[in-house]
């Protein structure tokens, strides 16, 4: 594989754990299947493979495959239940006025053709905890734990607080954080490479007890684009703050 290809993090006879990397698709396209997706990737190394959740194709991070029939429906139950922990790190444009904040707002479907959520008080309760770890000049790094697992939750509920994600084509302004951004005396060159090119989201750590009695707990470190960004965004604030 590639060094910007998948990783698998940890795997047994029934089911694995993938890093997977922004850009590639968790499920093939309906529309190209040609395009990266982690489906076709384990279906020509392995006979089987189920998918268990999902993960928007921008966001990178750890995700679940079943080879077996009977883990793919355990493994979806405990989703189902809400027995798994999910923990997100996220780069946000704004200011963040708290430490620890709860978001506790339904969300439904905004229409067929746009494929985007929306708040709504029709809409499937939806359960998003936030804690702030880094705040920089005009954005933020948060640590995000979904307690549901509704379509979009995290991007629909930081749009909705006021903190889009930096780069996020749907529900933020979807411009790419360049460096020269960040400094007041920078101006930015045609040749200009982004810093950040993709919705600001990584699935940091995912926890589950499978089978029965025995506990996992998987872990993806930052990737390069965003330890990149929050190292300018570390530099730009110390310079703007001294």
């Amino acid at each position: 594989m590639s060094a910007h290809g998948p990783e698998i993090i940890w795997m047994s006879d029934e089911w694995l754990a993938i890093n997977k990397p922004a850009g590639w698709l968790s499920v093939p396209d309906r529309f190209n299947s040609q395009l990266p997706n982690l489906l076709s990737w384990l279906r020509e190394r392995y006979s089987a493979v189920w998918i268990v959740h999902r993960l928007d194709k921008d966001t990178s991070g750890v995700i679940l495959f079943a080879l077996s029939a009977q883990a793919h429906r355990d493994l979806c139950q405990q989703f189902a239940a809400r027995q798994v922990y999910k923990e997100y790190w996220g780069i946000v444009e704004g200011r963040v006025n708290f430490q620890e904040k709860t978001v506790d707002l339904p969300i439904a479907p905004e229409g067929r053709a746009t494929g985007k959520m929306r708040i709504d008080q029709s809409g499937f309760p939806t359960i998003t905890h936030l804690q702030l770890v880094e705040q920089y000049t005009r954005h933020a790094w948060l640590k995000i734990i979904p307690a549901t697992g509704r379509t979009h939750q995290i991007r629909v509920h930081l749009q909705h607080v006021g903190l889009p994600l930096v780069a996020d084509p749907l529900y933020g302004n979807g411009k790419p954080l360049m460096a020269s951004s960040l400094y007041r005396r920078f101006r930015q060159k045609p040749d200009e490479r982004p810093l950040l090119a993709r919705t600001a989201l990584h699935a940091a750590i995912l926890e589950i007890e499978y089978p029965q009695g025995q506990k996992h707990h998987f872990e993806a470190p930052l990737p390069k684009d965003m330890k990149a960004a929050i190292h300018q965004l570390r530099r730009s604030s110390l310079q703007v703050n001294t």
